[in-house]
């Protein structure tokens, strides 16, 4: 309860640097022809954007609702986070199969499961 959202956020991403940079060391990204392609500049424009606020600004925000919440109300993210994607992939133009619904409703399936309470 004493942590600062932020500071739990820069945590988590610390951790992952490491081996996101052994990943990229392991691939031909940075290679030469990677840095001479005309669009890289525009793709690491994009992925900076989708990075700052698609992810670390929704982990602080997502860490701030659990710190001022209910651990109840802050667990019912979990059950809307992938409403929200599935409601996006629509909007995108995303198909959606019945496969994907099948394993869609085995993880709320497991999320019900490792929120309910014991008896």
């Amino acid at each position: 309860q004493d942590v600062k959202p932020v500071t739990i956020a820069v945590g988590n991403y610390t951790a992952i640097f490491i081996p996101a940079v052994i990943v990229l060391l392991f691939t031909d990204f940075f290679s030469k022809s990677t840095f001479e392609n005309p669009e890289f500049k525009m793709a690491m424009v994009y992925i900076t954007i989708l990075s700052f606020f698609g992810t670390a600004m929704a982990k602080i925000l997502f860490n701030k609702l659990v710190h001022l919440s209910t651990p109840v109300f802050a667990s019912s993210v979990t059950y809307v986070m992938p409403v929200v994607a599935l409601m996006w992939g629509y909007i995108d133009g995303e198909g959606f199969s019945f496969l994907q619904g099948i394993a869609s409703l085995i993880i709320l399936l497991g999320v019900y499961l490792s929120h309910k309470r014991k008896p």
